[in-house]
């Protein structure tokens, strides 16, 4: 992608602020893996845009995901996996 060129990404609006309830950790795993291969998609074009993306994810997820009761622990699993990619 050229630098006059800016990608809009999808995943922010799905990650704002109380985004999800305290039942919703399902929800939100399946938003985090779409957000993960969205930047995967991006990377393989654009590297720094892709990191950016991470980037703008890791701030968006603790805002988006504070009130989820995770005694599962599928939240957390999930969460792992996608900054481990």
């Amino acid at each position: 992608m050229s630098k006059s060129e800016k990608y809009k990404w999808t995943f922010p609006a799905r990650f704002r602020t109380g985004a999800y309830s305290w039942k919703a950790s399902r929800l939100a795993s399946q938003r985090l893996r779409e957000a993960v291969s969205e930047i995967k998609k991006v990377t393989k074009k654009d590297p720094v845009l892709g990191a950016e993306g991470a980037i703008r994810l890791i701030e968006k997820l603790w805002p988006a995901l504070e009130h989820i009761d995770t005694s599962s622990g599928a939240l957390g699993s999930a969460v792992n996996k996608a900054l481990m990619r």
